[in-house]
């Protein structure tokens, strides 16, 4: 991947549950390469693939890449002259890494869309996402930020949801490293901080179940 990001700074702004959220970053520079974990926190009445999502405000020499479960590797989507050599779907709450070409101006994507699940009323409602026993690449489906230790109705509501020994991993852009959380005797060593649109690995040692409810 080259460098420059997609910054993971996002705000989701709405009146009910029908909104839109702004990522934007400055390329790197051009003897560094830089990448940021986004995440959709939005649902685009559709598609919602990679081209339809951040596909068209990348520039060429732009990369996006998902997690792909059963394999435990990244697919890697490339664009060049003005077209991505593959697309791949982009749910809310799925995590991807973004890059842009070093030298490249800032970028800023708009995420538009619905907040999700068909339960909802009005503005509330519970969405339940299963996270598997193995690592996974996600955000919050819900677009909540918060951290880990935050529970209940309208927070991220997802340290108490994994079990001991679980990790959750956010990237840090300023030092290009990941910095990774686990639970011990249901306590976390750190309390991550996530932000709206923010993708981050969760390695959980069983299957469970993630529920938000926003009120």
């Amino acid at each position: 991947m080259a460098a420059g990001v997609v910054a993971s700074n996002a705000q989701v702004y709405s009146a009910n549950i029908v909104g839109y959220a702004n990522g934007t970053g400055t390329a790197g520079t051009a003897s560094s390469s830089i990448f940021t974990l986004l995440a959709n926190p939005l649902d685009n009445s559709g598609s919602n693939d990679m081209v339809s999502i951040v596909g068209s405000a990348l520039p060429n020499k732009a990369t996006v890449s998902v997690w792909d479960i059963p394999s435990q590797s990244f697919i890697i989507a490339t664009k060049q002259s003005g077209n991505w050599n593959t697309n791949f779907p982009i749910p809310p709450g799925r995590g991807f890494f973004v890059a842009i070409p070093k030298n490249s101006p800032t970028v800023t994507n708009t995420f538009t869309g619905n907040v999700i699940n068909a339960n909802f009323v009005g503005a509330g409602g519970t969405n339940s996402t299963n996270i598997v026993n193995t690592t996974q690449l996600m955000g919050s489906p819900i677009p909540f930020a918060g951290t880990l230790n935050d529970s209940g109705p309208d927070t991220l509501n997802l340290g108490s949801a994994l079990p001991n020994k679980s990790t959750v991993s956010i990237w840090d852009v300023p030092s290009q490293s990941f910095i990774i959380a686990t639970k011990q005797s249901g306590n976390w060593n750190t309390n991550l901080n996530v932000g709206i649109a923010q993708g981050f690995f969760i390695n959980s040692k069983s299957n469970v179940v993630w529920t938000q409810t926003l009120q």
